[in-house]
């Protein structure tokens, strides 16, 4: 069936790409799996960058009382974060493992 197929005059036709999406739940599901695979992955990435800085101003502080205690809460909030993503990564595990979809399946 050519859902975008045109005609023209003199009876000639323009047949689309062979290869449209169709839709349905499988696209969905791809769509879906893909943005959160990417969302884990920047979580991860943005984490581990707010890890190195939190390092970094730690040992630039030269002793400085209120650089380490910022230094600190840096690391801190980094490493809560991180198990936030963690956590979001088996959270969501869980719900598709009940629900029977495996929303993290790439290239479905």
């Amino acid at each position: 069936m050519n859902y975008l197929a045109l005609t023209l005059p003199g009876g000639k036709t323009i047949n689309p790409p062979t290869e449209l999406p169709s839709g349905g739940f499988g696209t969905v599901q791809k769509v879906l799996s893909n943005a959160i695979t990417l969302f884990l992955i920047f979580g991860v990435i943005v984490t581990l960058i707010f890890l190195i800085w939190g390092g970094f101003q730690w040992s630039s502080s030269g002793g400085d009382k209120a650089k380490i205690s910022a230094a600190r809460a840096k690391i801190t909030w980094a490493i809560i974060g991180l198990i936030v993503v963690f956590l979001s990564f088996f959270i969501i595990n869980i719900v598709g493992y009940f629900f029977k979809v495996d929303l993290l399946k790439m290239g479905a």
